[in-house]
């Protein structure tokens, strides 16, 4: 028995090896239950925890602590996310209405994972935002990205990061390295993701993407061979070439959010109900290796 990750797998296998028929299966990796939307509460007792506007000096700004509804609320009673209120002597916690948008990027900092990318995006997302800005009221919050992860060329990235954030005022970029529990709550958290990885090979799909869809969290992902045997252009994310066209693409989604958030509630819908890690398995290749059926 034979089992390929991808369709473009199970064609190569045949091309190279000879390895045709039956006994050749696709079994897509699939996210674990762990990956799932974080709720509200999650996600305040997450950002109280990790405390991104006191660890991280370039959002100090960021965070008023009067919010829209006039109401005082002090430094531990929010975030820059959400708000914990009294109301008749409960606690109601509920996302901030001026809250920045999230981008979540996870990567190895390898060349396969061009970082560069990104953050050539970002500087072009801001001439947009700034541009579209001169001549009608901004439609944009802030954009917080944070990039998860550890690789060589961190410390090389680290002072741009830096130079980036003096130089822009709307959109920020931290790094955090997470404990393995908390990484699927932020991904539950996030607005976007974007995805940077591309495959060496160009015969397998990348797993960050497969954990925030279990997330239900909509990608930009930048393109190779097979990628859309898992992101599909305009369905549940975007797929990208360059930096100049996730720019576009990132204009195009965040503008009006959170308020105005119609194509990424249609990539959600399109991503919600995705097969799990155990289903998957028994219905692709439980038989084929085990030899038995479940009823």
């Amino acid at each position: 028995a034979h089992l390929t990750v991808t369709h473009a797998m199970e064609v190569w296998l045949g091309e190279h090896f000879n390895v045709h028929g039956a006994n050749v299966r696709v079994l897509y990796d699939k996210p674990p239950m762990l990956f799932r939307p974080t709720t509200i509460d999650e996600e305040h007792e997450l950002f109280q925890r990790l405390d991104l506007e006191g660890e991280n000096e370039q959002l100090h700004g960021w965070l008023d602590h009067v919010d829209e509804t006039h109401e005082e609320q002090t430094p531990s009673e929010q975030t820059l996310f959400t708000k914990c209120s009294l109301h008749n002597s409960e606690q109601i916690i509920q996302p901030r209405q001026n809250r920045p948008a999230l981008l979540v990027s996870s990567t190895s900092w390898t060349p396969d994972e061009d970082f560069s990318v990104l953050l050539e995006a970002l500087e072009k997302l801001h001439t947009l935002i700034m541009n579209a800005s001169k001549s009608t009221p901004s439609s944009f919050q802030n954009i917080l990205v944070v990039v998860t992860g550890k690789g060589p060329q961190k410390e090389y990235f680290l002072p741009l990061l830096h130079k980036f954030n003096e130089q822009h005022q709307y959109i920020k970029i931290i790094t955090l390295w997470l404990e393995a529990s908390d990484y699927p709550k932020l991904l539950g958290c996030a607005t976007l993701g974007v995805c940077l990885h591309t495959s060496t090979s160009g015969l397998d799909l990348p797993m960050k993407v497969l954990d925030m869809f279990g997330c239900q969290v909509p990608v930009c992902a930048i393109g190779f061979d097979c990628l859309d045997e898992l992101v599909k252009d305009g369905v549940n994310g975007r797929v990208f070439c360059d930096g100049e066209e996730l720019s576009r693409q990132l204009f195009d989604l965040l503008k009006g959010y959170p308020l105005e958030d119609v194509k990424m509630e249609r990539y959600r819908q399109n991503i919600r109900g995705m097969t799990r890690w155990r289903e998957n398995w028994d219905e692709c290749a439980r038989h084929l290796i085990v030899g038995d059926k479940l009823d």
